[in-house]
């Protein structure tokens, strides 16, 4: 697991899939602008909180924030 990776996959999700800042991004997950930020730049680990709040606000497969592979969204 590589954090600048994990960040990468972060920074692309929210700008390039959701399009959103990082404040409205953070904010529907219910988790700190500041901590998105340091995930993002790969300073700091997401924790279960937040990847429940990617899961539950907008379906991301967890194996693919932490290893790159499989696809991006959970298909119910």
């Amino acid at each position: 697991m590589n954090l600048q990776d994990i960040g990468s996959r972060i920074y692309y999700l929210r700008t390039e899939v959701l399009n959103l800042p990082q404040r409205d991004f953070a904010q529907r997950m219910g988790i700190a602008q500041s901590h998105i930020s340091k995930v993002e730049k790969g300073m700091s680990l997401p924790g279960c909180y937040f990847m429940a709040g990617l899961y539950k606000s907008y379906q991301i497969n967890i194996n693919w924030l932490l290893s790159g592979e499989g696809e991006l969204h959970i298909h119910s």
